[in-house]
């Protein structure tokens, strides 16, 4: 039976905390998916509403991690979202992160894989070229195309050299 009182002091104390009477200076706006509290306080000499974060880990207020705080609760925080987020909107974000994150991991371990092919490929290169008697791309032999520079860059990921540029003379009046 001490079950159902303590539950009802939690709601009482939630409901509490939200209603704004005007006995009370501030009220709960909203929680985040931490535990987080939001807190709105209207100021005494007029203008805009003062808000606050207490954070969960933390009785004091002057430790704030802004790091640790949803994107939408932090532009509620600094007045450039009127509304405070809902439970839903936070959830669908969480969603869209770990979405994302997913497909970073995807694209990174393909272009790890991309750059093992491109390593063995080189590796095997100068064996091939030794089987058909051609000299190898480092030897100091030196022909007119190697010596002209080029304005277009060549080789792409780790072998990209990019190509020259001359500025242009500005013209005088």
């Amino acid at each position: 039976m001490s079950r159902p009182a303590s539950s009802f002091l939690q709601r009482f104390s939630e409901v509490y905390k939200t209603v704004r009477f005007p006995w009370k200076k501030h009220a709960l706006v909203g929680k985040d998916l931490e535990g987080n509290e939001y807190w709105e306080m209207p100021n005494p000499l007029g203008g805009r509403v003062k808000r606050w974060v207490q954070m969960k880990d933390h009785d004091d207020m002057t430790l704030l991690e802004q790091s640790h705080l949803p994107v939408q609760w932090h532009a509620w925080l600094r007045h450039t979202r009127p509304t405070p987020p809902s439970i839903q909107e936070l959830v669908m974000e969480e969603r869209r992160k770990a979405i994302v994150q997913g497909r970073a991991k995807k694209l990174d371990d393909a272009w790890a894989e991309r750059k093992l092919q491109i390593e063995r490929e080189e590796a095997a290169e100068p064996a091939k070229m030794i089987e058909r008697g051609s000299p190898p791309e480092d030897a100091s032999v030196e022909d007119a195309s190697s010596t002209k520079k080029t304005s277009r860059p060549t080789g792409q990921g780790d072998t990209f050299v990019p190509g020259e540029w001359q500025p242009n003379a500005p013209r005088r009046r």
